[in-house]
């Protein structure tokens, strides 16, 4: 695939569009707000025209409103999609909208796999993402090229809204990463323990891990700004979560608490908070400050 239709140019996707210009390709780019296309990247006016001339459309936006409307709206990227064309939607969004998507693709003879992504900004930017894919073997062989123009490795895990459930729970498991973090550093500092030492001393053995030592500083100095994912779609995804166990009939109440403590933050008017200042309203909860001083 030597053309690549991508929309949605957000942090994340215009990191991903960057790489995959550097690696040769050529970009059909559309984003809601114009003026954000990437050097070499060709601007167009909606997702039809970009995805016209484009035998892979890529799809990165906010979530399922802009993913529906992208793709099925009277100018998305099935109006214009070639047949035989393929759609990689690489949004997190929710299992039943993909599951609309692959139906809607299949209809128009078009092919639509999942690919949705884990990783913040800078790993999109370092070409470090890890990308979990939903579809034929046939269709990721041909997306590989493109995946891997911005990920560092992909994982089969069949169907494609299978792909985008595996997303969920993944976000699901950092959510329950964050509350526990949150909690346990309220009682370090409320026990006179130094919570920034603590966590280095827990990332340096039973608990290292990218993720754990990513967040575990942020939350301990209470760095919950710049966002690298902010908190609005930390709630999006948690809701996102609740929906897929509502549906397989499966109980979440740790997904039901981290919600309550994300929307919570968002009340109290912090949208430009990371997902990990949900770990504010815990403090909070235990007579701290949101922020330490």
């Amino acid at each position: 695939m030597e053309t690549i239709g991508f929309i949605g140019l957000g942090r994340m996707g215009a990191a991903m569009a960057r790489n995959l210009l550097a690696a040769g390709f050529r970009v059909r780019a559309w984003n809601r707000t114009p003026g954000k296309t990437p050097q070499g990247a060709i601007e167009c006016a909606s997702p039809r025209e970009a995805a016209g001339q484009s035998e892979l459309v890529i799809t990165m936006v906010a979530d399922d409103a802009a993913a529906e409307q992208v793709t099925l709206g009277e100018n998305g990227v099935i109006a214009g999609l070639p047949k035989g064309g393929m759609h990689a939607a690489m949004s997190t969004i929710s299992v039943a909208l993909s599951r609309k998507l692959q139906e809607a693709h299949r209809a128009a003879g078009q092919r639509y796999v999942s690919a949705p992504v884990f990783g913040r900004p800078e790993a999109a930017e370092k070409k470090q993402l890890w990308i979990v894919y939903g579809g034929a073997p046939a269709d990721l062989d041909a997306c590989r090229p493109a995946f891997a123009a911005m990920s560092q490795g992909v994982y089969p895990v069949g169907a494609p809204p299978q792909a985008h459930l595996a997303k969920l729970i993944g976000n699901f498991l950092i959510l329950g990463l964050l509350e526990a973090v949150g909690e346990a550093t309220a009682l370090a500092e409320k026990g006179g323990l130094d919570p920034r030492e603590l966590m280095a001393i827990f990332g340096k053995n039973s608990f290292g891990s990218p993720i754990f030592n990513g967040y575990a500083p942020r939350i301990a100095a209470t760095e919950f700004e710049p966002a690298g994912f902010a908190l609005p779609l930390g709630l999006k995804d948690a809701t996102l979560a609740l929906q897929a166990g509502a549906e397989l009939r499966v109980p979440l109440p740790l997904a039901s608490l981290t919600r309550d403590h994300l929307l919570a933050a968002l009340a109290r008017g912090r949208e430009s908070w990371d997902w990990s200042g949900l770990a504010s309203v815990v403090r909070e909860a235990a007579g701290l400050p949101p922020r330490r001083a």
